[in-house]
C-alpha cells in the first residue's frame, strides 16, 4: 500500500500526509487538529503542528508511524471528536465582528470624526453617541473576535473539544442582538426616554452572552486533560474583566439615560467613564492579548518561550496595578486630589510590568517561521509601548507642556486636556488592539480553512493605511489643543483607518467563504507553467514529481537512476508523486537535488511534450 512508503518526518505537510495515509488523522486529531483546514488540514508542517499544539514532535511522528504501521501506541484516554458545530465556530464570530466595524464600529466613527472636524470641538458630538459607538467597538470588534478565536483556538490549544457547542453558538446572537439594539437605541433615548428600557434589556442580554462565554471557557478547560500554563490564568483575568466591564457598562448605561439633569449627567461621566474604559481596554482587551501573545509568538513563529514566573509575576503586579487605577480615579473625583499618587503611581507598575513582560518574549528577533501577520502583531507592540508611555507623560503634559505652550486652551484652563487623553485612548484601540485582531485573524482564518498563508496577499495596504491613520490621528488630536486649523485634517484620519479594515475585512471573508473552503479541500492540480514560445519551462525543484513525470513519462529512467525506485510502481506514481515536490523527494532519500536537476533538464530538453495545449491556471 502507499501508506508503507510514504515518508514521514519533520517536514512532511499535512494535506500531503493526510492524502497519502488518512489513517494519520486519528493521531492528529487527538492532539487538537480536529476539523481545522477542512478533509486535508492546514496547510502546515508537522514540525509546525507539534510547535503549536505543543506536543514533542519525535513523539507525534512515533505516533503516527505506529497508527499507519497498524499497531497505534494505546491511549488511556482520547478525547471524541468536538461536535461539527464547534469545528469553525469561529468563522460567524468573525464575519459578524467585520459586520459591526464596517457599521457601527470604525465607520460611525469616522462620521464621528468628521463631524468633531467641521464643529472644531470634542465635546460637540452627544455624549451617548459618542459611547453607544465605543460600545460597539468593544462588545462587537473586540467581544467577537475575542470569543470566535478562544471556541475555536482554546479547546486545540488544550487537546480537547469545546464544551457545549450549541451554547456558545447561541452567545453570538445574545451578543450580537444585545449590542445592536443597544448602540442603536442609546442615542436615540436621549430625545424618547422609554427607549432607555431596551436599550438597558440589551446590555443585560450582552452580561448573559458573556456569562455563558465564559462559562463554556471554563467547562472546556475543566476538562481538559493539560494542565493550565501562565498564559492561561492572563485568559482567565482577561475573563474575569470581561464580566466585570459587562455588568458596569449596564449600570453605568441605566445611570446616565436616568441622569435628572446635565450637571448630574457630566458628574457621573467625569467619575465613572475613565475607569470604565481602563477595565476594557486594559483589564479585559490588554490581558486577553498579553494572554495568547506567549501562546502565539513561541509556539506559532519559534521566538523564545515565555518564562513562567515572569509571566505571573507580571500579572499580579497588572491586576494591582488596574485596580490602583480605577480606585486611584474615583477616589480623586470623590474624596481629593491627594489620591492622584496612587492612580499614578499605578500607571507607572502597569507600564513597568508591561515592558518586563514583553521584553522576555524577545518579539523582535529572527522567528523560525515568518508569515504575514507576524509584522501585525509586532506593529501592534509598538503601539501599545507609544500608548503606556504617552499616559506616563500625561501630568508632564498637562501641567508643563501645556501649560508652556498652550496657556491660554481651554485644555490648561479645566485642567484637563481631552484631546490628548483621547489621542492614548486612540493609540492603543486602534493601534495595539486592532492591529492585533487583524494580524491574528489573518492567520487563524486561512489556516483554518486549510489555505496556506504564505501565498496569500501578504496585507500591506491596510497594515499601512491604518498605521498612517492612527499616528495621523494621534498627532493631529493633541495639536488641536494648540490650533484649531489642526481639527479639519484629523478628520481625515478616520478614512484611512476605515478603508484599512474594508480592505482586510472583505479579504478575510472571502477567506472564510464556502468557495475558499471547497477549493482548498482539491487535490493540487498538476500545472504546466508555459513561456512565450509555449514551450515548457526548466524543471524545478517545487515541481510535484507526478507534474514532471505527466509531461515527460520518459524521464522516469532518470528518477530510477537516482534511486527513486519506488516510482516504478504505477500506485506510488499515481498517490505519492502527486503529492510530492522533487525538492522534498530528493531530501527524503538524500538525493543530490541540483545534480538531479541538471539530468533532467537536460534529458527534457530532448524530448517532446504532451499532445494539446496545457491547461494554465488562472
Amino acid at each position: 500500500m502507499a501508506e508503507d512508503h510514504f515518508p514521514i518526518d519533520a517536514q512532511t505537510m499535512i494535506p500531503d500526509l493526510l492524502r497519502a495515509v488518512p489513517s494519520a488523522r486519528r493521531v492528529l486529531d487527538l492532539y487538537g487538529l480536529r476539523g481545522c483546514g477542512g478533509p486535508w488540514g492546514p496547510a502546515e508542517s508537522l514540525e509546525f503542528f507539534s510547535r503549536a499544539h505543543d506536543v514533542p514532535l519525535e513523539q507525534l511522528l512515533d505516533e503516527i508511524r505506529q497508527a499507519i504501521s497498524g499497531h497505534p501506541r494505546p491511549v488511556a484516554e482520547t478525547p471524541a471528536l468536538g461536535e461539527p458545530l464547534g469545528d469553525a465556530i469561529y468563522r460567524p464570530f468573525f464575519r459578524a465582528g467585520i459586520a459591526v466595524v464596517l457599521t457601527l464600529g470604525a465607520a460611525w466613527g469616522a462620521i464621528l470624526l468628521v463631524r468633531i472636524a467641521l464643529l472644531r470641538s470634542f465635546t460637540a458630538i452627544p455624549v451617548h453617541e459618542i459611547n453607544a459607538h465605543g460600545h460597539a467597538q468593544i462588545f462587537g470588534w473586540v467581544g467577537l473576535f475575542v470569543m470566535g478565536f478562544a471556541y475555536q483556538a482554546f479547546p486545540r490549544f488544550k487537546h480537547t473539544s469545546l464544551a457545549h457547542p450549541r451554547w456558545a453558538y447561541g452567545t453570538l446572537w445574545l451578543m450580537l442582538g444585545g449590542l445592536v439594539v443597544r448602540s442603536v437605541l442609546e442615542p436615540l433615548a436621549a430625545a424618547w426616554p422609554w427607549l432607555g428600557i431596551p436599550a438597558v434589556a440589551g446590555s443585560v442580554a450582552e452580561i448573559i452572552a458573556v456569562a455563558i462565554f465564559i462559562a463554556v471557557i471554563a467547562a472546556t478547560l475543566w476538562g481538559a486533560k493539560k494542565r493550565l500554563e501562565a498564559y492561561d490564568y492572563y485568559i482567565l483575568t482577561a475573563l474575569g474583566w470581561f464580566l466585570v466591564q459587562a455588568i458596569y457598562e449596564s449600570v453605568y448605561l441605566a445611570s446616565t439615560l436616568t441622569a435628572p439633569d446635565r450637571d448630574s449627567l457630566l458628574q457621573l461621566i467625569a467619575t465613572w467613564q475613565a475607569p470604565l474604559r481602563e477595565i476594557q481596554i486594559h483589564g479585559f482587551a490588554m490581558m486577553m492579548i498579553l494572554g495568547a501573545s506567549q501562546r502565539i509568538f513561541h509556539y506559532f513563529y519559534g521566538l523564545p518561550a515565555p518564562n513562567p514566573r515572569r509571566s505571573m509575576a507580571a500579572l499580579i503586579v497588572l491586576n494591582l496595578a488596574l485596580a490602583g487605577i480605577v480606585a486611584g480615579f474615583v477616589l480623586m473625583r470623590l474624596a481629593g486630589h491627594a489620591w492622584v499618587i496612587l492612580w499614578y503611581g499605578s500607571i507607572l507598575a502597569m507600564a513597568a510590568a508591561v515592558v518586563f513582560l514583553v521584553a522576555g518574549w524577545r518579539i523582535y528577533s529572527p522567528a523560525q517561521d515568518v508569515d504575514r501577520s507576524l509584522k501585525y502583531l509586532r506593529t501592534a507592540y509598538v503601539w501599545l509601548f507609544i500608548s503606556l508611555a504617552m499616559q506616563v507623560f500625561l501630568p508632564a503634559y498637562q501641567f508643563g507642556i501645556l501649560a508652556r505652550f498652550a496657556p491660554e486652551s481651554a485644555a490648561a484652563g479645566i485642567g484637563f486636556s481631552h484631546a490628548y487623553y483621547g489621542a492614548i485612548r486612540h493609540a492603543v484601540t486602534v493601534g495595539f488592539i486592532s492591529l492585533m485582531i487583524m494580524g491574528v485573524s489573518a492567520k487563524v482564518a486561512p489556516t483554518l480553512g486549510g489555505i496556506d498563508v504564505h501565498r496569500l496577499t501578504p496585507l500591506w495596504v491596510p497594515l499601512a493605511l491604518l498605521n498612517i491613520g492612527c499616528a495621523w490621528r494621534v498627532i493631529t488630536q493633541i495639536l488641536t489643543d494648540y490650533t484649531p486649523a489642526a481639527f479639519p485634517i484629523s478628520g481625515i484620519s478616520g478614512l484611512l483607518e476605515l478603508a484599512a479594515l474594508a480592505i482586510w475585512g472583505v479579504h478575510l471573508w472571502r477567506l472564510m467563504s464556502r468557495r475558499a473552503a471547497a477549493e482548498s479541500c482539491r487535490p493540487a492540480p498538476i500545472l504546466v507553467q508555459l513561456d512565450a514560445n509555449r514551450s515548457a519551462r526548466p524543471i524545478t525543484a517545487d515541481q510535484l514529481v507526478a507534474e514532471v513525470l505527466d509531461r515527460h513519462p520518459d524521464l522516469l529512467e532518470i528518477f530510477v537512476s537516482y534511486g527513486f525506485a519506488p516510482l516504478k510502481n504505477p500506485l506510488m506514481r499515481a498517490t505519492v508523486a502527486r503529492i510530492t515536490t522533487i525538492r522534498r523527494a530528493c531530501a527524503t532519500l538524500d538525493v543530490d537535488l541540483e545534480r538531479l536537476l541538471a539530468a533532467l533538464n537536460a534529458a527534457a530538453d530532448g524530448l517532446p511534450g504532451t499532445d494539446g495545449d496545457p491547461a494554465i491556471p488562472e
